[in-house]
């Protein structure tokens, strides 16, 4: 009888302290989810102080071995992390995930020239006609495109040269604004862009000797993909990585005329300082670089499974290809095949559209993926404000939930 006694004594012992734990446990994940609500509320309400006038808000999810969070400000009420936003280059991460998924199943080398025999067929990776003979092509490798370090001229960001010897109505302009003058919903492709490449004869630098962020290298990246898929770039994409990977609220627009966001949905604005709604657009001329929409917990769900080996790419694609930088040229940086390296944050990348600025980034070591955005680009002082808000809100916002989480 007192052994009896004794052991239910103990049952209802382990009963209580595991009780406790649990309840600690709550109480931890919900002290947690304060302090980055907290934290949002605070860095937009200083960032408003110098931007009065500033319209948008800072979204923020968080995964972690503690739990799963989302916390948000300035975007209105019943905001989730199923709202819909515009990622931007966060596209060339899935890009670089289809090259090597590619490369993985024995179907491309990512070290050919982009001129050499696609394996098992007798068609090039890039087409030999003259609308695609861009500076130096018979010298550019796949690896090289991923990297930034082809040297391909970036026609979405530039403005064409006077000094070029083309012939060309576009001379002094920036091509995507020389045409979306004239018909703003007009669909852009790959072939038309490299076209204007390859007719102006543009170019930073010889392949492998500098670093250039580069979205059109990432547009031949996209015709690689159809011509070994024969499939649309969005089509291998979706059926490869976002259905496989569960990422239901992501999708990949790339007609002229999709410029809407599925619901629900953040707005987009201009600040500067009067304020404008971007939030429709024309992003068939970011295919391949720039053109997913999706929500913080797809983003999110994407970046943590994919650098764990739990995505579409196995751990020896993903450690010793995609996270690997290229030791020369020197400038390259952190950047390795549609990921970079942020120190004591992890692995990730950026994006910038319209109205959109974003950050996602994962650490596998200590297992905490972040993802945030915000829904306005402050423009007041063109670039450099932006930049500060790339910087202040999101940067130092990733830096800052990744103390809370850890």
């Amino acid at each position: 009888m007192i052994m009896k006694t004794s052991r239910l004594i103990s049952l209802f012992t382990l009963i209580v302290l595991l009780a406790s734990c649990v309840k600690e446990g709550e109480l931890c994940e919900q002290q947690i989810q304060k302090n980055l609500q907290v934290m949002v509320d605070s860095m937009l309400t200083n960032y408003k102080l110098k931007y009065p006038g500033y319209p948008g808000g800072l979204a923020l999810k968080v995964v972690s071995k503690k739990g799963s969070y989302f916390a948000s400000t300035g975007m209105g009420a019943g905001i989730t992390d199923q709202i819909h936003f515009r990622a931007a280059s966060n596209s060339k991460t899935f890009t670089s995930a289809a090259i090597l998924l590619l490369a993985q199943e024995g179907k491309l080398n990512i070290d050919a020239r982009i001129t050499d025999t696609i394996p098992g067929t007798t068609m090039t990776y890039f087409p030999l006609d003259k609308n695609y003979k861009i500076p130096f092509r018979n010298k550019i490798t796949i690896r090289q495109l991923l990297q930034h370090i082809a040297g391909v001229w970036d026609v979405s960001n530039e403005v064409i040269p006077d000094t070029i010897s083309a012939d060309v109505p576009y001379k002094g302009q920036n091509y995507l604004d020389y045409v979306l003058k004239s018909e703003p919903a007009h669909t852009f492709t790959f072939d038309e862009l490299v076209e204007v490449v390859a007719t102006c004869e543009l170019y930073y630098s010889r392949p492998g000797k500098a670093h250039h962020y580069s979205n059109t290298g990432y547009s031949i990246l996209g015709k690689i993909i159809e011509r070994i898929s024969g499939k649309s770039y969005s089509q291998f994409v979706t059926e490869r990585i976002i259905v496989p990977m569960g990422l239901t609220g992501s999708s990949l627009p790339f007609s002229g005329d999709d410029q809407l966001l599925p619901a629900p949905y953040a707005k987009g604005y201009y600040y500067s300082p009067d304020i404008l709604e971007c939030t429709k657009s024309n992003l068939s001329a970011n295919v391949a670089e720039g053109t997913l929409i999706t929500t913080p917990e797809n983003l999110v769900r994407f970046l943590r499974n994919l650098l764990r080996g739990e995505g579409v790419l196995t751990s020896y694609w993903i450690n010793n290809v995609m996270l690997a930088a290229p030791e020369i040229p020197a400038d390259a940086g952190n950047y390795a095949c549609g990921i970079f390296y942020a120190p004591n944050l992890g692995y990730g990348h950026n994006g910038a559209h319209e109205g959109y600025l974003s950050r996602m980034v994962s650490d596998p070591n200590s297992d905490i993926t972040i993802v945030t955005f915000s829904n306005a680009w402050n423009i007041t002082d063109e670039k450099d404000t932006i930049i500060e808000q790339m910087t202040f809100l999101l940067d130092e916002g990733c830096y800052k939930a990744k103390y809370i989480v850890q």
